[in-house]
């Protein structure tokens, strides 16, 4: 089966796409989408796919810069771009970097299946080539690895076997390791290829095994297993000191051990699955059948998932406008505990604090001209988001970056707890305000923080706020508002119920409020 990636900013192209026709039937797959350039980037590295479908306009960057990049990464890829009629200049301007396929939106049934008809029979044809020149009997050792992993054929095993024993490569257990260079320069090669090179030298040296490429990732096929923490630490530090001195970074996952030829592959794919979820694993070293993936028992419903995390964010924005800059780190931890539970994907977790981020800064910046400067940043941070290759480091870049929020915040003398949430209720009296939520802030039992303020303040919280309220109604309606509009503009959702409080605290309603007033 190809592999497919749709970009699209449209969720609805994305998804029409995706269900439209049976990829399967016609050889391809559809394993991920994107919504944008910076995702496509990333997911392209993820899945390397042998097809991209591209729309040209998209926001942010282009899908013709995006084509462009993607063109100098891998000049053989196969990409077709989507265009609306206006946008007809841009599709022969794709052309220009080897497009030969464009369909015009809304997107043909039948066009499109003969498009994919047409783009698998390339494929299929380059892929019998590729089979073709790996059967040349020189192979060289690493060419054997390759053809081992890329061609799967049991009927070839027994001359594959006999090839690996002319080669050298014989063993009582194989293991497969595959290294993820994260490089600076997406456009520019030059660095992964003298790491593989410096690397296949020093393995070759201490006889650690083969070194090879593949796909977009440089794999070593060990003879033996790495069992011994010493020599599991020498061979990850060995690739590490290479990676670090052409300035990069990688990721590194080891396959399951396998005993015969047969098995390779399966150590391969199961290497490829730990690369695929490594975002998802607590492991600075290498990933491998020791490493522990992070994982809840306890499942999380979507309709559950977004109550809890509403209630997350909730909590967030309050630490942050009161200055309780200590519960962060707890609060961003449960957001990522919940998202787990729900079975987010990678990429969905890092929408989803990208989400967080730009909300709570939204609603804090009114208040607090302090924040605009983290406004300007916006796009770094978000790029800083996305570029996070494990969880548990984006769940510490997303805390470091909500406490310099709250830092900056000035709150006029706010050290005590009492003039903080005073002061709270009169700035935000007609939010969903809660003293079970400011517990939680301030990490006191509501039971106990309620106490606190009756004693301070001669009443209860609750009755502090309605007071609050009430005021702020009898200001409105004094300015002609509507008892409805009053009720809605200081947080009573219930006009029957904010009726009622009005009475208990004026002894009259609303309505002889708004005539007395006028008759005086």
């Amino acid at each position: 089966m190809y592999s497919v990636l749709i970009v699209d900013d449209e969720l609805g192209i994305r998804e029409g796409l995706t269900t439209l026709l049976d990829w399967a039937s016609l050889g391809f797959r559809v394993p991920e989408t994107a919504a944008n350039a910076i995702e496509a980037h990333y997911k392209y590295k993820l899945y390397s796919p042998d097809l991209m479908i591209i729309d040209i306009r998209m926001p942010g960057q282009s899908g013709l810069e995006l084509i462009r990049e993607l063109r100098e990464l891998d000049s053989q890829l196969s990409i077709i771009i989507l265009s609306g009629y206006a946008d007809f200049s841009y599709a022969k301007s794709a052309m220009a970097y080897g497009i030969h396929n464009y369909l015009l939106k809304p997107v043909d049934e039948g066009e499109l299946h003969q498009c994919l008809v047409n783009i698998c029979a390339r494929l299929d044809a380059r892929t019998l080539d590729r089979q073709k020149h790996a059967a040349v009997k020189g192979w060289s050792r690493e060419m054997l690895v390759q053809s081992l992993l890329l061609e799967n054929d049991r009927a070839a095993m027994p001359v594959a076997q006999r090839l690996f024993v002319e080669a050298g490569i014989r063993g009582d257990t194989y293991q497969i390791i595959l290294i993820r260079l994260l490089l600076q320069d997406q456009t520019d090669n030059g660095p992964s290829t003298a790491v593989k090179t410096e690397l296949a030298t020093s393995f070759e040296e201490h006889e650690w095994g083969i070194v090879f490429s593949i796909d977009s990732y440089v794999g070593v096929l060990i003879q033996f297993s790495f069992q011994k923490e010493l020599e599991r630490k020498a061979l990850v530090q060995s690739i590490r000191e290479t990676v670090t001195a052409h300035g990069l970074a990688c990721m590194i996952t080891a396959g399951d051990m396998v005993e015969t030829l047969e098995e390779i592959p399966l150590s391969h794919q199961t290497a490829l699955t730990r690369m695929r979820d490594h975002f998802f694993y607590d492991d600075t070293g290498m990933i491998g059948p020791d490493s522990v993936r992070l994982k809840l028992e306890n499942q999380v419903g979507i309709e559950e998932l977004e109550r809890k995390l509403d209630s997350v964010v909730e909590r967030l924005y309050f630490a942050m406008d009161t200055g309780s800059k200590g519960v962060i780190q707890r609060l961003i931890q449960e957001a990522g505990e919940l998202m787990i539970g729900a079975r987010y994907s990678e990429m969905a977790v890092k929408s989803r604090f990208v989400r967080i981020v730009t909300f709570l800064l939204n609603k804090l910046s009114p208040h607090y001209r302090e924040t605009e400067f983290f406004h300007t940043r916006m796009d770094e941070q978000i790029q800083h988001i996305y570029r996070h290759t494990s969880l548990l480091s984006l769940q510490r870049y997303m805390v470091s970056l909500l406490e310099q929020y709250s830092s900056v915040i000035v709150r006029d003398n706010m050290d005590v707890l009492m003039k903080r949430m005073v002061d709270l209720i009169h700035r935000r009296y007609s939010e969903n305000l809660k003293l079970e939520t400011l517990a939680d802030v301030f990490a006191y039992s509501s039971a106990y923080l309620g106490k606190l303020f009756k004693n301070n303040m001669g009443h209860s919280f609750n009755s502090y706020l309605d007071r609050v309220r009430i005021e702020k109604a009898k200001e409105l309606l004094d300015q002609g508002y509507k008892i409805h509009q009053a009720a809605n503009e200081v947080g009573f959702s219930d006009v029957d119920y904010f009726r009622d409080k009005f009475k208990k605290f004026e002894g009259i309603s609303p309505s002889d409020y708004r005539r007395k007033n006028r008759d005086e």
